[in-house]
């Protein structure tokens, strides 16, 4: 498992009529620092593009991993949304304090 950081940016003509591919909008995802600086160059080279915004997006990617760096196992699989982690406290359903092996 691992981090990708990948870049959306959207190109937004004044006309269809005066767009490359027809249309005034046009959402692009790219991979590499290289293919966004292509696109934002060719869209400020176009008088009929009007505006090109554009974020920075980190994806987690890959198969999780079974055990930690060191070679040791995960002790009880993965967690879930209905497990809650190790060392957390959980509401109680008594008073605060109410002991019920008290009564």
């Amino acid at each position: 498992m691992e981090w990708r950081t990948r870049w959306h940016i959207t190109i937004r003509w004044d006309r269809a009529d005066n767009s490359p591919t027809g249309v005034t909008v046009l959402e692009r995802v790219v991979d590499s620092p290289a293919d966004l600086r292509r696109l934002i160059g060719r869209a400020r080279a176009d008088p009929h593009v009007v505006a090109f915004p554009y974020r920075q997006v980190r994806e987690l990617v890959g198969d999780a991993p079974d055990e930690f760096h060191n070679g040791h196992g995960y002790a009880g699989g993965p967690r879930r949304a209905d497990r809650p982690a190790a060392g957390s406290t959980t509401a109680s359903p008594h008073r605060s304090g109410d002991n019920p092996a008290r009564r």
